[in-house]
């Protein structure tokens, strides 16, 4: 049993070692807003794989949210940043991004995002 432990933790390793993240931009239209999505996998494995939305802080679509996919990836997700401000804007000022996030919840329609639908 205790010759288990380290044969697992050297398979764990080389699975790790042997994952290839692959990313790549993904440009979509919203009407005719355009937005720069950002998708990331591990090329080494095949067939299906659950997929996650990854939704970046009101900084925008930034380098941190990427990390955050290319570590999802290397788990084994399929995992997709939505770029929620449009043409991969991104800020550093707390002024700037309250001003893109409120933009973005004028667009919220009736009976979203946690308003009362009685």
């Amino acid at each position: 049993m205790r010759h288990i432990l380290p044969i697992l933790l050297v398979l764990c390793l080389w699975s790790a070692a042997t994952a290839e993240v692959r990313s790549k931009k993904m440009m979509y239209k919203v009407g005719d807003q355009e937005y720069i999505g950002y998708l990331a996998w591990d090329d080494a494995k095949s067939g299906p794989r659950p997929g996650v939305l990854v939704v970046h802080e009101w900084w925008g679509l930034n380098d941190y949210a990427r990390g955050r996919a290319d570590q999802l990836a290397k788990l084994g997700y399929i995992a997709f940043c939505a770029d929620m401000y449009g043409d991969g804007k991104t800020v550093d000022h707390p002024t700037d991004a309250a001003k893109m996030a409120g933009e973005v919840r004028k667009n919220v329609l009736p009976g979203e995002a946690g308003q009362d639908r009685r």
